[in-house]
């Protein structure tokens, strides 16, 4: 029997600091796929080994300062994924390239046959780095 197959969008979601530098942290991915009505995300909100590896990182920004521009970008998401079905931009909007703290990187493609194990996947991949 042949599995379902679901063509899927993954971004990740990084805090960049400086538009002059290219130094980021990935705290998170977004992954949506259209076929499969899935639109979801993950943040790092509540794993404290990526909190403590972007602090030490980026030390003056600290865990509180930190949480708040995660909050930011779920915020963001949120809107983007309530809109995303009567709005087909709402997702090239959410991450067009901008001067702003928080970056989505560039989409890449992935296929799947579970799309939220595959965000539990991309996260592994992106943000924990096992």
């Amino acid at each position: 029997m042949l599995e379902t197959c679901y063509n899927c969008i993954v971004v990740t979601v990084s805090l960049r600091p400086s538009p002059i530098s290219d130094e980021n942290a990935c705290f998170g991915v977004i992954l949506k796929c259209d076929k499969a009505g899935f639109f979801s995300y993950r943040l790092a909100q509540q794993d404290e080994a990526v909190i403590s590896r972007i602090t030490n990182f980026f030390p003056r920004y600290g865990r509180e300062k930190l949480l708040q521009i995660m909050e930011w970008a779920a915020n963001d998401i949120e809107f983007t994924i309530e809109n995303a079905p009567t709005n087909l931009g709402a997702f090239q909007n959410l991450i067009r390239p901008r001067e702003n703290i928080i970056r989505y990187g560039s989409p890449s493609a992935v296929a799947t046959d579970d799309p939220a194990a595959e965000l539990d996947r991309q996260y592994d991949i992106y943000v924990v780095r096992r």
